[in-house]
């Protein structure tokens, strides 16, 4: 009835065996998994929220260049070149306009979205007052510039200040994120080195289980 027995534990070895294959598919599988997470992860803090911060502060500093530039043409139009003041902030307006551009090409949640309609407005509404002001210089004062300009530009800061912050709050989710996949590898790796203590243990029975199936005289001839 050995031979029986024999069956029965290798059958269940063999079922062993396989359901430890099956983990250590899995758990391959699993992590390979973790670490593509992780890559994006990374790859959008990098991509969607660092670049566009720095943006974010590129674009505040290049609307305090254009209030400073039109307000100084204000002082004395008759002492300003009318033309090269203009092509200055024209050129200023573009790299605004290509710093929204690249914004919007980002991974851009709700909220972000609002506020970067309502910046965008607020900037078409600022430069078409810019241009009014520039146009009609000698007639325009630092006092009408306050009073329509001022509420704008405000506005426009105000929706740096909240973009810049929404940048900050996802990056902390993403890195969270990251932080928390990079604990479920860690378990993973974990389960892969207890699958191979498994292993370990089921070949050392396998080899007692074995050598008590020889016959005592064939154990002791060989002993001999």
């Amino acid at each position: 009835m050995k031979w029986i027995y024999s069956i029965q534990q290798k059958s269940k070895t063999a079922l062993l065996l396989l359901a430890v294959v099956v983990t250590i598919l899995g758990s391959n599988f699993l992590e390979k998994k973790f670490f593509t997470d992780i890559n994006q992860s990374v790859t959008s803090i990098y991509k969607d929220r660092l670049i566009p911060a720095a943006e974010l502060f590129h674009a505040n500093d290049i609307m305090y260049k254009k209030r400073l530039l039109l307000e100084k043409y204000l002082v004395n139009p008759a002492q300003q070149d009318y033309g090269a003041v203009k092509k200055q902030l024209a050129g200023l307006n573009t790299q605004i306009d290509s710093i929204i551009l690249a914004y919007e090409t980002s991974y851009l949640v709700d909220e972000e979205s609002a506020s970067l309609h309502h910046f965008k407005t607020s900037v078409r509404q600022y430069n078409q007052l810019e241009e009014q002001h520039l146009a009609n210089a000698a007639t325009s004062a630092l006092n009408t510039y306050d009073k329509k300009m001022e509420p704008l530009f405000y506005a426009i800061h105000q929706d740096l200040v909240q973009l810049s912050s929404i940048q900050t709050s996802v990056g902390k989710e993403l890195l969270n994120g990251s932080k928390n996949i990079s604990s479920g590898a860690y378990l993973v790796s974990n389960l892969q080195t207890a699958v191979v203590v498994v292993i370990m243990i089921v070949v050392y029975a396998l080899l007692l289980s074995s050598r008590s199936l020889i016959p005592k005289k064939f154990q002791k001839f060989h002993l001999n």
